[in-house]
């Protein structure tokens, strides 16, 4: 209970009193290509239009829903006047073979990846498996993030023995980036107790729903600091980022309350 006390407290000051340093970034994107997974709403959707401000000569937006990427990708060129390419590539991370696909295409058309920010998420209370056998939330969050994570690692890496894109731009290193999220100190992680871990989590009859959000954030961490100790990973900055709680789609399937909702906003 104190943990959890100690946290709120941080957490609430954080949230309502602090104000972020570094937010005016000009850092010169020329000739670097980035990916955004998750990025036609939320958190991809402001972090792609950032990146967009900074004319990468690349920009990748990897969503589920075409059309709606297609929407997004409308309103960073209205919003931003960027001049780059600005692509709009499919990936259902409820989809095994949809994320080998798209790491596939990447490593075969990207002659670089400067940056891949894997950010695609959800958040629900209801039960509910992929057609690959797992619980959808445990492989959105958790198996396809840190499968994509593996597959563009090879792509991250070869960037590193690349010459800087412009005569005037400096060596940068590549990120893998995983958005991540405090509330994995909150998890109860119930599932602990099971002889096989992953058989443990898929499991329904043993599954905490209203945990498994902040589990499958932990196990994230989990993953990026495994990978970030592999050999392919020399080079890399692989990290894992908290945007504490804002305004975004992560909860949108969630039942709450319009009075829940209200707070939220005016907490974000």
């Amino acid at each position: 209970m104190g943990q959890t006390l100690s946290f709120f407290r941080k957490f609430f000051g954080d949230q309502m009193f602090a104000k972020p340093r570094g937010t005016d970034t000009y850092e010169d994107l020329t000739g670097r290509t980035f990916l955004v997974t998750g990025s036609n709403t939320g958190i991809g959707f402001a972090l792609a239009t950032h990146l967009a401000r900074l004319q990468p000569a690349q920009l990748i937006l990897a969503v589920r829903d075409r059309k709606k990427g297609e929407t997004a990708k409308d309103s960073i060129i209205a919003q931003t006047g960027f001049k780059g390419a600005l692509e709009v590539w499919e990936l259902d991370m409820a989809d095994f073979a949809s994320v080998r696909r798209f790491a596939e295409r990447a490593n075969t058309n990207l002659k670089r990846l400067d940056g891949a920010n894997l950010n695609a998420g959800i958040n629900n209370w209801n039960w509910a498996m992929t057609a690959d056998g797992w619980e959808r939330m445990l492989q959105v969050n958790t198996l396809s993030t840190g499968l994509l994570a593996l597959l563009l690692l090879p792509l991250l890496q070869a960037t590193t023995k690349l010459d800087p894109p412009h005569p005037d731009t400096s060596k940068t290193a590549p990120h893998l980036t995983i958005t991540g999220s405090a509330g994995m100190f909150l998890g109860k992680w119930v599932e602990r107790s099971g002889a096989n871990l992953l058989e443990t989590l898929n499991s329904e009859a043993k599954c905490d729903l209203m945990s498994r959000y902040y589990t499958t954030k932990l196990f994230s961490w989990y993953l990026t600091r495994k990978i970030a100790n592999l050999p392919q990973a020399k080079g890399v900055v692989v990290n894992v980022v908290d945007s504490n709680l804002c305004s975004s789609d992560i909860g949108r399937d969630l039942p709450l309350s319009p009075f829940a909702k209200w707070i939220v906003g005016k907490i974000c």
